[in-house]
């Protein structure tokens, strides 16, 4: 039974459930479900008001930020570009279309599909620091913020602030940037503490648990181990000890197919001959399937002995979560800063472009730029998965 299927399914259930039930409060345009808001407008006023000399000099640092993350964004669209027309065999292209997945499904090349409850979670943490973001900036310029809002589509979620353009309008260069800027580069920060996080999650881990050796869940027919009726954890190969991965992959650097080994598990001793890998003849193999590393908790902990698989997953469960939060958060960030409108990077270059050249020359600029980088994207996205197709 796939329990993260049904996770998925009774998730949208409560989500069609709560929309229905709000529907006199939510507007259907284009296929988008948008419900509008007030709340949270007192603290983004009082907050704004309270820290507004600390907020501008965030803006401007977000301002600088988003300069350095426009141009490396565009360097590394460009590189990727480079590399696609010149080594079409060899180039991946720099971009994937970020979807929600469950396992057990496949998705196009050009989709990168994260685990559904990392990527609701990551979203939605995302847009609560985007577009707050944009708000503060906007009220330390005295700009009325009209409404928050959720949209949805289909089931991606977002979220967007309601200034009054009016308002917003009449600011100077400067304090426009810093509106512009600020949700790209909330969520650069918001990376930047999540990696933080993660590397003391897992110095953390480090300390409390420690390798301990390589079980394995099965043996292959016919193989050494197998032959062997070989159980237990393996510890040991050629008295070379085997804690993780690593070390299994030293002990048997020097092995080779029909070799004669010795191994130890928490069994007994065994002594084995390897077999070929069907896959790689010069590969030994010893014949075991789904492998994994044991852990055994460390330090004050030691008490406890080794870890359970339960409580193993969720500690790599965190992990996983740490690191696609992270991800999507720098991903969000830095994408939002292409010089493309919508995006914050357009409005970003309209702005500069307005500042520097006639309202009409800064339209066509502005037009021109945010095409061309469509269609870098364009052909980032999908050129690998069209030259895959017609290479068979």
């Amino acid at each position: 039974m796939n329990f993260e299927l049904i996770s998925v399914l009774l998730f949208l259930g409560v989500l069609a459930i709560l929309i229905y039930r709000d529907r006199k409060n939510i507007e259907f345009k284009s296929g988008i479900i948008m419900r509008r808001s007030n709340a949270g407008k007192d603290f983004i006023y009082k907050f704004s008001e309270k820290y507004e000399k600390t907020l501008r000099i965030i803006g401007n640092i977000g301002i600088v930020v988003a300069a350095i993350a426009t141009f490396f964004a565009m360097f590394i669209l460009m590189q990727s570009t480079y590399k696609l027309i010149t080594k079409p065999s060899e180039a991946t292209g720099s971009l994937k279309l970020v979807l929600p997945s469950v396992s057990g499904v496949k998705l196009p090349g050009f989709i990168l599909g994260v685990p559904f409850w990392y990527w609701i979670i990551a979203v939605f943490l995302v847009v609560s620091i985007h577009e707050p973001m944009h708000a503060l900036m906007a009220r330390i310029e005295k700009v009325r913020i009209k409404s928050f809002g959720l949209i949805l589509l289909i089931i991606l979620p977002g979220a967007f602030v309601d200034p009054d353009e009016k308002q917003l309008k009449k600011l100077s260069i400067v304090k426009k940037l810093r509106v512009y800027a600020a949700g790209s580069f909330g969520n650069l920060l918001l990376a930047g503490v999540v990696f933080l996080l993660l590397i003391g999650y897992n110095f953390a881990l480090s300390k409390l648990l420690t390798p301990v050796g390589i079980a394995f869940e099965k043996t292959i027919p016919n193989s050494g181990a197998a032959l062997a009726n070989m159980t237990g954890r393996i510890t040991a190969i050629n008295s070379v000890e085997v804690r993780d991965f690593d070390d299994l992959g030293k002990a048997m650097s020097t092995v080779k197919p029909n070799d004669i080994i010795v191994v130890n598990t928490t069994t007994r001793q065994y002594v084995i001959r390897t077999v070929a890998d069907p896959d790689n003849s010069t590969r030994p193999l010893i014949g075991i399937e789904n492998s994994y590393v044991v852990f055994a908790y460390s330090g004050f902990l030691s008490k406890f002995g080794t870890v359970s698989n339960t409580v193993l997953s969720i500690i790599m469960w965190i992990s996983g979560l740490f690191s696609w939060v992270f991800l999507l958060s720098l991903g969000v960030g830095i994408f939002n800063l292409f010089p493309l409108k919508p995006l914050d990077g357009g409005l970003i270059l309209e702005e500069v472009s307005n500042h520097f050249f006639k309202r009409k020359k800064s339209k066509i600029i502005t037009r021109v730029v945010s095409t061309l980088v469509l269609i870098l994207i364009l052909f980032n996205l999908f050129w690998p998965s069209v030259i895959k197709i017609f290479s068979f």
